[in-house]
């Protein structure tokens, strides 16, 4: 398996879903705010309501689809800096979710996508 870094700018993807689910929950992030995360993230509403609609009441499932819908690329996520680390850590600011953000900007992930295992490589979240 070829290891290379990445940067935090590299586009992610639906086999990295778990990967941001789980950094997600370590950096502190309240999963109640999904709608609002999708909307900074560049979903449309009508994605959003279709994901309530489909789950309504399941902060987890929504949250989920949510964060799949934007790793797919859907709707306007391109506009909005595509499906990367940097785009969602700028979302979670725009959303006064700083002490995340800037958990996020510090942690460490492990990605394992097309085949090779690829590190973003940051300092602190406890992983």
């Amino acid at each position: 398996m070829a290891t290379r870094s990445r940067s935090s700018q590299a586009c992610l993807d639906i086999g990295d879903l778990i990967d941001v689910i789980d950094l997600l929950k370590k950096c502190g992030f309240q999963g109640t705010k999904w709608q609002e995360l999708g909307l900074r993230l560049g979903l449309l509403k009508t994605t959003l309501d279709a994901i309530e609609m489909k789950y309504r009441g399941d902060v987890y499932h929504c949250l989920t689809e949510c964060l799949s819908q934007w790793l797919g690329r859907a709707d306007n996520v391109d506009s909005r800096g595509g499906a990367n680390l940097d785009s969602l850590s700028d979302a979670l600011r725009s959303m006064n979710e700083t002490a995340v953000a800037e958990k996020l900007s510090e942690s460490t992930i492990t990605v394992s996508n097309y085949n090779h295992c690829i590190f973003y490589h940051r300092t602190s979240c406890s992983y």
